[in-house]
């Protein structure tokens, strides 16, 4: 248990000293430990040592993750910690030549054609900064049960609290809200841009997912999610309660100590809709299919990359989630809706000069496929994200990034309308 400890240990002061795989935008300090309850005795740096230990091996790496908090609190005996961390950023932001109309740098939102009334626009947003809560609890043979909370400002209109993590997690299965199990969190490198790449699955679902983890190389994953489901109707169709979960699942494989993976997922959902003309409900299958993974390239590089393709998948798709476009009616045949073919893929590196500079960079693009039988001028056909990064640790705990993006959107008639946009980050960590 003891050389398990210290080998836990040394992975975090790894992460905490900047190695290629750690997060850009968290606390890279050492975090201060309180202990409670302990009579009066004084304890040595060894037990705050091992509480750090702990609370780093149920962190997640990956996107918006949140790391170790500069605060935990423990018992003497350790049977009980909680983390509590959070940050404050401000993002200002600049577009030219077009606009993304949205405090993220969403292609979707890009006007088609551009015009010049909406061709610049200045912009400042705290509204990511946020809080987290984690307690960790030893539960024996079960391992420790850990339950997680995180919100930020992103709640209504982005001052609002809004809740982003509420989950449990004990022998392998997980309850509640956290990021779809679709989503592959070390699949895409850090930006400027909060929301980052226009293809990637960036979906909080409330859930009930199992994991099992084989070996050092081995890992899957199955959940039953809330649905969600995005629908264009007409005259002769009308929104339904959904009456199914929607199932993803994955297969990944991992080496070079987890450092690199590569993984493969599946998307199922049965997606509701009323026919009014039969006053009868009805559904049509949707299903995605996805590779993704990142790859450790020495010391200074990481390459990340993602391909997904599906039909009703549109809602897991970050650019065109909520545009109606899981289902679109079917012309000539009233009260009928049919599946939509989408599909998106990122490529991405990230370079680590030093423990101090950090650069990223990305590319994105969404595609729909719009039926034969279905056609609307204005509708979202073709998306492309380009975005550059640069980020500086001013402390180990306070951080500065710049990023030029480039974003262009084309609809199905070939209108075209793109956007610029530069924004600079300063973020507290604690």
């Amino acid at each position: 248990m003891k050389y398990f400890r210290l080998l836990s240990l040394a992975a975090c002061f790894a992460l905490l000293g900047g190695a290629a795989h750690a997060q850009i935008l968290q606390n890279h300090a050492k975090s201060h430990v309180i202990f409670v309850n302990t009579g009066g005795e004084k304890l040595d740096s060894a037990a705050t040592e091992q509480v750090i230990a702990a609370y780093y091996n149920t962190i997640e790496r990956g996107f918006q993750q949140s790391g170790l908090p500069r605060f935990i609190i423990s018992g003497k005996d350790q049977k009980m910690i909680l983390g509590i961390g959070g940050n404050v950023s401000l993002r200002a932001s600049y577009d030219f030549g077009g606009i993304a109309d949205n405090l993220d740098f969403i292609t979707a939102d890009i006007p088609v054609p551009n015009t010049e009334r909406y061709n610049q626009q200045f912009q400042l947003d705290p509204s990511t900064s946020g809080l987290f809560f984690k307690a960790i609890a030893h539960a024996g043979k079960l391992g420790p049960i850990v339950g997680y909370i995180s919100a930020n400002f992103r709640g209504y209109q982005t001052t609002g609290f809004s809740l982003r993590d509420a989950y449990i997690t004990v022998a392998g299965f997980t309850v509640g809200r956290r990021f779809t199990t679709f989503c592959d969190l070390t699949a895409v490198p850090t930006t400027v841009d909060f929301e980052g790449p226009n293809g990637y699955t960036t979906l909080f679902n409330t859930m009930i997912r199992y994991t099992h983890t084989f070996n050092a190389h081995w890992q899957i994953a199955v959940a039953a999610e809330m649905p969600d489901a995005s629908i264009t109707t007409s005259a002769a169709t009308g929104t339904t309660t959904q009456r199914m979960p929607d199932f993803p699942v994955y297969a990944q494989y991992s080496w070079n100590k987890g450092m690199s993976h590569v993984r493969a997922s599946a998307l199922f959902r049965d997606l509701d809709y009323y026919n009014e003309r039969l006053d009868s409900r009805e559904s049509q299958f949707g299903y995605g299919v996805q590779v993704s993974g990142e790859w450790q390239l020495g010391r200074k590089w990481t390459a990340y990359w993602q391909g997904i393709y599906g039909k009703g998948v549109a809602g897991y798709i970050q650019d065109i989630a909520g545009t109606g476009l899981d289902l679109v009616p079917v012309t000539g045949d009233p009260g009928k809706l049919q599946a939509v073919e989408a599909g998106s893929w990122i490529g991405g590196l990230q370079y680590v000069f030093n423990k101090k500079w950090t650069a990223t960079a990305a590319y994105s693009g969404v595609k729909v496929a719009a039926p034969k039988d279905y056609y609307q001028a204005d509708l979202y056909n073709l998306a492309h994200y380009v975005s550059t990064n640069v980020f500086y640790n001013i402390t180990d705990s306070f951080q500065a990034g710049l990023s030029y993006m480039y974003g262009s959107r084309k609809n199905l008639d070939g209108q075209l309308g793109h956007a610029n946009r530069i924004q600079a980050l300063v973020q507290y960590n604690f």
